[in-house]
């Protein structure tokens, strides 16, 4: 079970347990033979936050119990605190945004996080011996689906859905670019697909492709719950080898043509305002989409700290979630990241706010999960066998 411990604040949840939930039964058609498997629990192994600000860390309240002796980048030690008169306009409007939000996650972080260390979930000291971090693997499938651009549209009105057969000689002949493609059983199955070896959770369904590719989504049956998670055009993307996306391009998703009456959207924003004022201002009313709640993802270490310092003028511990649904408003979700660039943890505490038969879909996905169908142009990405 994902949720470890629920309050009037939010949630603590352990990100692992449902994905791995869904691997109990894994079924191998090269070896005829059922198997259990897990994800790497390295990739939910932070220990130490990314950043800790000695400054904060005296002066200001904390949910940390013990604090680590603080350690500082050197070039940011040099840097002369800047006056809130040479700021531009999107930091300021990022203070007052932190502003909003700042009482809600230290207050309500701590019960959480008490939570945690009470159940043994989160840790009260470092181990002694601590692993090397786990090598990320490269992901190849955005290079892929843009060289599938040079192959022929499949032209079919009706909404064409393949199953895998665990078999490497007769999924070798899936088209992946232009149609969905399910594990139709309720176990997992091991699958080779393009040379590579995956793990596709039970009755889950995936398209792998961009926009220009996104027509059978349209053509099949409509969503209840629908959770965005945008590649965010952003700086320190740019510097990346990340591709991002314009925030005016977003507005060319068939939301609405693939949205059930009283579907349920829910969008991952990073906390730059402009971001959250985009969705609230633009997106959301462009696609007919009423917001009603704001929730925030607070990212901890294995001990409870936050991964960045919460006062941090660059980055903040926490994301945004934007919820068009009617739900409680501002509610926190704990976790410790994963190590994987944009891994966010499963909304399942969502399920009393939808009904037990939804139809759940995720965009720009970079995972599967039980009974959801999922798009995006790294769709596979999490279920490598690395």
């Amino acid at each position: 079970m994902s949720v470890l411990f629920a309050n009037d604040q939010g949630w603590l949840l352990d990100p692992c347990s449902p994905i791995n939930a869904g691997f109990e039964r894994c079924f191998s058609g090269n070896t005829g033979l059922f198997f259990r498997s897990r994800f790497n629990k390295q990739y939910f192994n932070l220990l130490k936050p990314h950043i800790v600000d000695k400054e904060q860390t005296t002066n200001s309240p904390s949910i940390n119990t013990p604090t680590l002796p603080a350690t500082i980048d050197l070039k940011t030690r040099k840097k002369r605190k800047r006056k809130r008169s040479d700021l531009n306009q999107g930091e300021v409007d990022a203070e007052v945004f932190h502003g909003k939000v700042r009482l809600l996650v230290l207050e309500g972080s701590k019960s959480l996080v008490e939570a945690g260390h009470h159940c043994g979930y989160l840790i009260k000291d470092l181990p002694a011996e601590q692993s090397e971090q786990t090598p990320v693997p490269e992901c190849q499938l955005a290079a892929l689906c843009d060289m599938a651009k040079q192959l022929l549209a499949v032209e079919n009105s009706a909404p064409r859905i393949q199953a895998v057969q665990g078999h490497a000689d007769v999924d070798s002949h899936l088209n992946l670019f232009s149609c969905l493609t399910e594990n139709p059983n309720d176990f997992a199955r091991e699958v080779t697909l393009m040379g590579q070896k995956y793990f596709l959770p039970p009755r889950s369904r995936f398209l792998l492709s961009d926009f220009t590719r996104i027509q059978p989504l349209v053509h099949g049956k409509k969503f209840d719950l629908i959770v965005l998670d945008p590649p965010w055009e952003n700086k320190s993307v740019k510097r990346s080898s990340y591709s991002f996306l314009p925030s005016s391009q977003l507005k060319q998703l068939p939301v609405p043509a693939v949205s059930a009456a009283g579907c349920v959207v829910v969008t991952w924003v990073t906390n730059r305002p402009r971001h959250i004022r985009f969705v609230r201002e633009e997106l959301y009313p462009h696609w007919g989409v009423k917001l009603l709640a704001e929730w925030l993802w607070v990212k901890v270490t294995r001990t409870g700290e936050f991964v960045f310092p919460l006062d941090s003028p660059h980055k903040k511990p926490y994301e945004v979630l934007l919820l068009g649904c009617e739900i409680p408003d501002q509610r926190l979700i704990i976790s410790i990241p994963s190590a994987l660039h944009s891994h966010k943890p499963s909304l399942s505490v969502l399920r009393p706010y939808i009904s037990p038969n939804a139809r759940c879909l995720e965009m720009f996905a970079r995972s599967l999960q039980p009974d959801w169908t999922s798009w995006g142009n790294e769709v596979l990405k999490f279920q490598h066998h690395s």
